[in-house]
């Protein structure tokens, strides 16, 4: 093997060690060591060498948006191998009705990984923490997660709240008009 990045570890009767820096997915393959006697000995090993997946990046998000309208949010990471996993959390919870697709990236090895995550504005999601996280045997379970924060508007309610429920004549009375809506 001619490569700079490959060097000699140690070289005795025994044993023959070489190391390999700055490792690529081009190093992955059949490896030999052949002792030169009579017959000649070899030993083979496949080295798999694993795709880092990208940090994931979340598109499809407008700010903001009106209640009851769809929203599609696509998380993205590529250069995975094999595929990575992504999994979506919505406030910490796992939402789990959701796209997912996987295709080979232009080198024909490592694969580019997105899931659409699909549902329709709430008030209640208004502030929600909206996260893709992105699972791989290279990541040594240390996920790679992508975040979003949603702001939905929507129409205000209205009510009017009295300071006393049943009030008599001659009273005061206080009458307080509430509304709750985005924005303010």
């Amino acid at each position: 093997l001619r490569d700079n990045r490959i060097e000699l570890v140690r070289a005795s009767w025994h044993e023959l060690s070489i190391s390999v820096s700055d490792v690529s997915l081009s190093d992955e393959g059949q490896y030999t060591c052949s002792l030169f006697t009579m017959p000649v000995k070899t030993s083979k090993a496949f080295l798999t060498v694993l795709g880092v997946p990208e940090k994931p990046q979340i598109t499809g998000f407008t700010s903001p948006v009106m209640e009851g309208e769809r929203m599609q949010l696509t998380c993205k990471t590529s250069g995975s191998k094999p595929a990575a996993d992504i999994r979506w959390f919505k406030n910490d919870k796992e939402v789990k009705d959701v796209k997912y697709s996987k295709e080979e990236d232009t080198n024909r090895k490592t694969f580019t990984v997105s899931s659409t995550l699909d549902f329709l504005a709430d008030r209640s999601d208004d502030g929600a923490v909206v996260s893709c996280r992105v699972d791989h045997e290279s990541l040594n379970s240390t996920p790679q997660i992508a975040m979003q924060v949603l702001e939905i508007h929507y129409t205000p309610l209205v009510k009017i709240i009295s300071s006393n429920s049943w009030p008599e004549e001659g009273q005061s009375i206080i009458l307080t008009c509430e509304s709750k809506g985005k924005p303010v």
